[in-house]
C-alpha cells in the first residue's frame, strides 16, 4: 500500500475507535436528599399518663410525674363562670409535678400535654367536684327591693317591697299582730295583671347557691308559680334556677329554691307568674358559701 493510503487508512480507523467508546461523563440524575429519621420522644405520653386529680377547697389540685425530667408543657382547659379559661404549665421539667386550678362547682378539665417542639399532642379528659365552704344565710344589711307595684302610703298600708328584705321577724307596722310583707297594688282598676316582680339589690356581686321565701300569713293572698332571675347590672336578667318554680302559699316557714349563677351576681329578680289577684310575699334571704 501506498505511503499516503496508508495514513488514511490509519486516520479512519482511529476515528472509528474513538466513536465507539463510551462517555466518561454520568448522565444528570435528580435525586432527593434522604430525610433524616426523627425518632419521637413519647416521654410527654409517658407524663401524661401519670396526671392525677384531687378536690380541694374550692380547687382542683393536679400532680404529675416526669422521671426523665424532660421538658414537657401541660395546658389545663375548663369553663368557669361561662367563660373559656385554661392554666399553662410550660416546659416543665420537674421529677414532681403540681398545680392548684381554683374552681367553685363540678368542673370538666381538658388536659393536653405536649413536647417542647409542641407538636406532639397528648390529650386526658377529667372532671371533678372541689371540696365547697358551708352555706351560709347572708345578711341583708343594707339591701333594698323594688316592685312592679305595691301598697305604701301612710293613709292605706305600709306593704312596700322593702319589708321583704328586712329581719323576718320585723312586725308589719299597718297589722302589728302579723310579720311584715309586700303586697301588690290592689287599688288599680282594672287590677294589676300577673306577672309581677321584686327586685332585690344585694349591693355587691355575691356567688349565691340557694334563696328562702316566706309566704304571707293569709294564705288566700299569695303565688303559686314563679320564675328567679339574677342581673349583674340590674338591666339584663338570666334564669339562675332550671325555670318555672312552684310555691305554697299556705306555708309561712321558709321555702328554699337553688340557684347556680354562671357568675357571682348583684340583683336577684322574683317573677310572679300564677297566683291570687293581689299577691303577697313575707320575707326574702340568700345564702352562699363562704
Amino acid at each position: 500500500m501506498k505511503r499516503k493510503d496508508l495514513y488514511l487508512f490509519m486516520v479512519l480507523v482511529a476515528i472509528t475507535i474513538s466513536s465507539c467508546k463510551k462517555s466518561s461523563s454520568k448522565p444528570d440524575i435528580n435525586t432527593e436528599p434522604e430525610k433524616p429519621v426523627v425518632v419521637e420522644d413519647i416521654n410527654y405520653k409517658t407524663v401524661a399518663n401519670t396526671i392525677e386529680i384531687s378536690p380541694e377547697l374550692e380547687a382542683a389540685k393536679f400532680v404529675w410525674q416526669n422521671a426523665s425530667k424532660k421538658a414537657v408543657t401541660i395546658k389545663f382547659k375548663y369553663t368557669a363562670d361561662g367563660i373559656n379559661k385554661e392554666v399553662l404549665v410550660e416546659n416543665n421539667a420537674d421529677a414532681e409535678g403540681a398545680i392548684s386550678v381554683p374552681i367553685f362547682g363540678l368542673t370538666n378539665f381538658t388536659i393536653v400535654v405536649t413536647n417542647t417542639g409542641g407538636k406532639a399532642i397528648e390529650t386526658r379528659l377529667m372532671g371533678i367536684l372541689p371540696v365547697l365552704k358551708p352555706e351560709v344565710k347572708l345578711s341583708k344589711a343594707g339591701w333594698t327591693a323594688s316592685a312592679s307595684s305595691e301598697i305604701n302610703s301612710e293613709d292605706e298600708e305600709l306593704n312596700g317591697a322593702e319589708n321583704i328584705v328586712d329581719d323576718v321577724t320585723t312586725k308589719s307596722i299597718t297589722s302589728p299582730k302579723v310579720p311584715s310583707f309586700w303586697q301588690s297594688d290592689y287599688n288599680l282598676d282594672p287590677i294589676f295583671p300577673y306577672p309581677h316582680w321584686l327586685i332585690i339589690d344585694l349591693k355587691k356581686d355575691i356567688r349565691i347557691t340557694k334563696i328562702g321565701l316566706n309566704a304571707h300569713t293569709d294564705g288566700s293572698q299569695g303565688f303559686t308559680q314563679f320564675k328567679i332571675e339574677g342581673s349583674v347590672d340590674g338591666i339584663g336578667f338570666t334564669d339562675i334556677a332550671e325555670g318555672q318554680k312552684t310555691f305554697n302559699p299556705r306555708i309561712t316557714t321558709e321555702q328554699n329554691f337553688k340557684v347556680s349563677p354562671a357568675t357571682p351576681i348583684r340583683y336577684v329578680k322574683i317573677t310572679l307568674l300564677i297566683g291570687s289577684d293581689y299577691p303577697c310575699l313575707a320575707n326574702f334571704e340568700a345564702y352562699a358559701r363562704q
